[in-house]
């Protein structure tokens, strides 16, 4: 796992500029902010199923926790055409099972889906509301969020879980239970 997840490092650190998908330039600063606390919500997850990361920018979380949790199928969906397809050119070099939609999320068919991801896209309402129509019965949402923000209510979903994670110091972990 090691392996991939400092492959998966090295490849956004030489696309960083290009692409602007991160100001941070030392691998082990980029670990520590971006992999560590990705590869952390695993624990929140089945080892099977189909993930859908909303909003994947250049892979956070969701290609770490492919990495991590390789009986997973990815789906990632960003809508800025150069990082989907810099997406699709890490599932490549990193063999992983994954497909990725340069498209809105709102704008998709349901993808059918287990467990939802996101970082940084929009607060937790509005994510639960974007994976309402992709989630198959019984699936789970689990999002790094600020201390600060609390529990919400959204339609169809239950908050399973609050966790705290040491890799993600100043945010904890929400994962929500979908129950229709």
């Amino acid at each position: 796992m090691k392996e991939k997840l400092d492959a998966y490092t090295k490849e956004v650190l030489r696309f960083r500029k290009a692409l602007n998908l991160t100001s941070i330039s030392d691998a082990s600063v980029f670990d520590r902010r971006f992999v560590q606390p990705s590869v952390a919500l695993a624990g929140w997850m089945p080892d099977t199923g189909r993930l859908l990361d909303i909003g994947s920018g250049m892979g956070v979380p969701g290609i770490p926790l492919l990495i991590a949790k390789p009986g997973l199928q990815g789906v990632l969906v960003e809508r800025r055409k150069k990082r989907a397809e810099f997406l699709r050119h890490l599932g490549r070099v990193l063999e992983l099972n994954v497909e990725v939609y340069d498209a809105d999320i709102n704008d998709l068919p349901s993808l059918s889906v287990d467990v939802c991801v996101a970082r940084a896209v929009t607060n937790v309402q509005g994510l639960l509301d974007m994976c309402s129509p992709h989630v198959n019965s019984k699936a789970v949402a689990v999002f790094p969020v600020p201390r600060e923000q609390g529990v919400v209510c959204a339609d169809g979903w239950s908050l399973n879980e609050l966790g705290d994670v040491d890799a993600i110091e100043e945010q904890q972990i929400q994962c929500y239970s979908w129950l229709k």
